[in-house]
């Protein structure tokens, strides 16, 4: 009874499955402007903004100093490949009427704070003993303003897809007072805005199970023949 039952469900998923193409409504986020940017930034951070260290990477007991930037959310934590990050319109999107292969466009003037935050991990040697120390966050923000389609009601998204960072301390008596950052970013920007879109289309189906593996025969241990059951005179 149970197998008749699975094998109707499975001849009515199939039926389904193998039905002609419906009209289905998706809703998905369109993208209505989208470019890359470089941007290159500079700042030079107070050595009160970057938290507690224990060793101090200026001391004159300290050798082999190296100090590299790591991209992070405000709580220190690495941000992956392509990580979208806050932003923050400035002011009111003004229209301008450009001439683009000999038609007439009008695009919005979009003006924006980006946020970033950065954390300095040094690494070096306090006389003979390695060290590696991290500072806390960097809040860095970033301004831009860039021409885009960007009407009414859609939104601004802002992406990192690569960045170089360096950064260098300065010593003043024998002790840290501030670090240089510099900056090149490389930024996906996109205007969106979510819509509902209306598409004809096949339902899909599971493929095949290609990769199938197989019981083995059971295995026999070796008999002793000559012990049991005996080999008979």
């Amino acid at each position: 009874m149970k197998n008749n039952l699975c094998e109707g469900v499975d001849k009515m998923e199939n039926q389904a499955l193998q039905a002609t193409p419906e009209l289905l409504c998706f809703n998905a986020e369109k993208v209505y402007d989208w470019v890359m940017l470089q941007v290159q930034f500079s700042q030079n951070v107070p050595v009160a903004d970057l938290g507690t260290l224990p060793i101090d990477p200026g001391s004159g007991t300290v050798t082999n100093m190296s100090v590299r930037c790591i991209l992070t959310d405000s709580q220190g934590n690495p941000l992956p490949p392509n990580a979208q990050v806050p932003v923050e319109e400035t002011a009111d999107r003004q229209d301008r009427v450009f001439v683009i292969d000999g038609n007439q466009v009008t695009l919005q003037r979009v003006s924006f704070e980006k946020t970033l935050y950065v954390v300095l991990e040094f690494t070096g040697y306090d006389g003979t003993t390695p060290f590696v120390e991290m500072s806390d966050p960097i809040e860095l923000t970033i301004p831009e303003s860039v021409y885009l389609c960007a009407p009414e009601g859609t939104r601004l998204v802002v992406r990192i897809s690569d960045l170089e960072c360096s950064a260098s301390i300065n010593v003043a008596a024998g002790a840290m007072e501030s670090a240089d950052l510099s900056l090149d970013i490389c930024q996906s920007v996109q205007t969106v805005a979510d819509v509902t879109l209306e598409l004809v289309a096949d339902f899909c189906e599971p493929r095949d199970n290609l990769i199938t593996e197989e019981c083995p025969n059971p295995i026999i241990p070796p008999q002793c023949p000559v012990v049991f059951p005996g080999v008979n005179n």
